[in-house]
């Protein structure tokens, strides 16, 4: 697997690769709303062999929603806010308020796991068009849980 801030490259089992990015949506022209996109590598073998975990195959693949939105600045003033300002907001849909004015909605996290357990996750960064990977089992396990996925019996 290559990491960088932007993509990374994950090895499949069969020695192709997959690059894994953020693509940009222009939103009406009010904001940006970010998104993974991902690609096969037109040059296979070149990123080297899969992770041991997930060498295996058998993977369970989990794409995640997020949502971008828009909502009036409301009854707030101050320098720089005029009277048709607008806040922008990124969550999952669970967050979404019931004051938005434009949505996007998008994938922005993915979570690979292996079958004896160990997880993956790429999502979309905090910092605009940044990318996060996250293979610590409690980060990813806090992850699933907050998005509503698993943790309750």
């Amino acid at each position: 697997m290559a990491i960088a801030e932007h993509e990374v490259t994950v090895v499949l089992q069969d020695g192709e690769a997959v690059r894994i990015g953020i693509d940009t949506a222009d939103v009406e022209s009010l904001f940006d709303a970010y998104r993974l996109r991902a690609e096969i590598e037109p040059t296979p073998g070149v990123f080297g062999v899969p992770q041991d975990a997930f060498g295996d195959g058998g993977n369970d693949i989990v794409l995640f929603t997020g949502v971008s939105w828009s909502e009036p600045h409301g009854g707030m003033t101050g320098e720089g806010l005029s009277e048709a300002s607008t806040m922008h907001f990124s969550g999952h849909p669970m967050q979404l308020s019931e004051t938005a004015e434009v949505v996007c909605i998008t994938t922005d996290g993915v979570v690979v796991a292996s079958p004896d357990g160990t997880g993956l996750l790429i999502r979309v960064g905090l910092r605009p068009g940044s990318l996060e990977v996250e293979q610590n089992p409690e980060k990813v396990r806090a992850f699933l849980v907050e998005r509503g996925y698993g943790g309750q019996q």
